[in-house]
């Protein structure tokens, strides 16, 4: 029986009832998770109580649903519906078995590619149980027993966890403890107010208690309903351009991701670079990079780079925990975070600590500036990552990728749309002017906001992906994390630091290598405990004004603590790390060689940090 072409599954998906009123986008994502299937007669399709793992239908030949009363299906009819329930994958089954009464030959989609699907077609579910539900509604007896629900595990006792009740329990003495030496301090009452807030958000971060942007807001209400500080220094941030920034930057990021032109870009970088292992690890980190331009998350860049890592670790097949299957998520992992901090715009943190900055920096280090002053540092990293994918973990024999299915994805798209010309045309002008700024004489923030505008405007976001699109609680993180740091030097604690350790700290006056030696020590303690966006903007937060008063240029300072805040050593220190782990890295990577790969490249980051001193006093930003 003839294996049908990518073109003919494509095509099969398009004339699907369940499928026909998906986006070609959607179509070709579905075809990534679509194979063909050969049964022998008297096999099973599905069985009774097994994990359901696919949907799909009869091509050719005819089948049997062994229920109480017998159901012959045949060729175009569906089978395998129990994959679309909503659920666990564990405990979502098929009801009955599927016997081959000939030879058939069916399409497969796997439920990982229909998941993905119903995240924004709900509809096709309700579709796909209605259709089961007519098919078994009129058995009279009940499913075999073991295709029942399992039964319930034992419910948890009640109550909170004791870490959380640590945590509340501290949240709700230290501050009002830190509050009270402070005024035993002699500290004005704003300030001792101040750091008790401060202390509140912390612990809140510590404990993990709310969600990540939560304590940073409740601290700056609470400023602005006691009136601490001017509404002006408390909602500093929404002040700021950086707010423009930030929303026109994932509004354009959205735009790629919605409009299919990112899954386009992949699918044709794979079909242009050499099919060779070493060039698929770099297909991976350029994608990375590319996204990063306009991606101020990882974790963004990660979700769209898991598609493409998946695909093809399912079509090179490597060994599971082998070196090479290994080597594919590292490279996957390293796209999406190499670049965090080596662009301006590849992490919310540098956006939210670029706004710290004195006027005059800020306008010195916009768009490309930034990469060129971390250009030691970029270009070690590249060539470190680069040269161990294209040396290290290769297999004895290369698998091919399906070059075939990967044409018919791109065929499926067809033409570009007018979302993708759009997105394509914002990007470009969003880099080009963030190059070369005098060509607009403006701030990439007024930029990105007017294209913001223009998409608005041409109805290309409307308002439900407005809504959804956005990473709205990052924003107000951003912002409100800005305000409170703002109030530090407002209330003039941060004198007050530099009056402490200042005088400690005056022998490294100027001192590039003892400063880049603090640096590392500060930030690593705080995300030791801090999540990586609140553990750089506080370490910068803390760095900046000793940097400035030590005669350390203030982008350095920044610099540093976003480098070294991607240093972890931790599973919990890392959320793209836990959502590899999520995608598939445990079952098919190895963790230790992963952990050694990440160990490697925390030492490569430190050791760039002291090479790119001479490179530093070059360009005159030692002083």
């Amino acid at each position: 029986m003839e294996a049908p072409s990518a073109t003919d599954l494509s095509a099969a998906l398009a004339a699907h009832p369940l499928f026909a009123g998906c986006s070609a986008l959607e179509r070709a994502r579905l075809l990534a998770g679509t194979q063909v299937r050969h049964v022998p007669a008297g096999e099973l399709l599905t069985q009774a109580g097994a994990q359901a793992t696919h949907y799909g239908w009869i091509v050719q030949g005819q089948a049997t649903l062994c229920t109480p009363t017998p159901q012959p299906l045949c060729s175009g009819a569906a089978f395998g519906h129990e994959a679309l329930a909503d659920g666990p994958p564990a405990q979502v089954r098929y009801l009955a078995d599927l016997r081959a009464d000939s030879a058939v030959s069916a399409l497969h989609i796997e439920r990982a590619a229909l998941q993905t699907l119903l995240a924004g077609h709900a509809p096709l579910r309700s579709q796909a149980l209605l259709a089961l539900a007519q098919r078994l509604g009129a058995l009279a007896t009940a499913p075999p027993a073991q295709a029942q629900t399992p039964a319930p595990h034992p419910l948890p006792p009640l109550g909170l966890p004791r870490r959380t009740w640590l945590g509340w329990g501290a949240t709700l003495v230290l501050p009002l403890l830190a509050w009270w030496l402070a005024s035993r301090a002699a500290l004005p009452a704003h300030s001792a107010v101040y750091l008790g807030l401060f202390c509140m958000t912390a612990l809140l971060w510590l404990f993990n208690l709310v969600d990540e942007f939560i304590p940073p807001l409740i601290a700056v209400a609470a400023m602005l309903f006691i009136e601490l500080v001017p509404a002006q220094v408390a909602l500093h941030g929404f002040y700021s351009r950086a707010f423009l920034l930030l929303l026109g930057v994932y509004g354009l990021s959205a735009l790629m991701v919605s409009s299919g032109l990112a899954y386009r870009l992949m699918l044709w970088v794979l079909l242009r670079l050499p099919d060779r292992p070493a060039w698929h690890r770099f297909a991976l980190t350029a994608f990375g990079f590319v996204l990063s331009i306009v991606m101020p998350s990882s974790n963004a860049r990660m979700s769209l780079l898991l598609p493409l890592y998946q695909e093809m670790d399912a079509s090179l097949n490597a060994p599971a925990r082998s070196p090479e299957a290994t080597a594919l998520m590292v490279a996957t992992f390293t796209g999406a975070t190499l670049f965090a901090p080596l662009l301006l715009t590849a992490k919310s943190s540098n956006l939210a600590a670029f706004s710290m900055l004195p006027p005059q920096v800020r306008r010195e280090f916009e768009g490309a500036a930034w990469l060129v002053g971390a250009a030691v540092v970029a270009l070690g990293l590249l060539l470190w990552h680069l040269g161990t994918m294209r040396r290290a973990w290769l297999p004895a024999v290369p698998a091919p990728l399906p070059q075939a299915r990967l044409q018919a994805q791109l065929h499926t798209l067809g033409p570009l749309r007018r979302g993708e010309w759009a997105a394509a045309l914002g990007f470009t002008l969003f880099v080009l002017g963030s190059l070369w700024p005098q060509w607009h004489q403006s701030q990439a923030a007024w930029l990105v906001g007017l294209l913001l505008g223009a998409l608005l405007v041409l109805g290309l976001l409307d308002k439900p992906a407005f809504q959804s699109k956005i990473d709205w609680p990052m924003i107000f993180f951003l912002l409100s994390l800005d305000g409170l740091t703002q109030a530090l030097g407002y209330l003039g604690l941060d004198k007050l630091l530099l009056a402490q350790l200042g005088t400690g700290l005056q022998w490294m006056d100027g001192s590039l290598g003892w400063f880049t030696a603090l640096a590392l020590l500060v930030t690593v303690l705080l995300r030791l405990v801090l999540p990586l966006t609140a553990g750089m903007v506080l370490a910068a937060t803390l760095l900046l004004p000793l940097g400035i008063e030590l005669g350390i240029h203030p982008w350095i300072v920044v610099f540093l603590t976003s480098l070294f805040s991607d240093i972890w050593f931790l599973p919990h220190q890392n959320s793209t790390y836990q959502q590899a782990l999520g995608a598939g890295l445990r079952q098919r990577g190895d963790l230790a060689l992963f952990m050694r790969y990440q160990w490697g490249l925390n030492a490569v980051r430190v050791l760039l940090a002291y090479a790119s001193i001479p490179y530093w006093q070059w360009l005159g930003l030692d002083a």
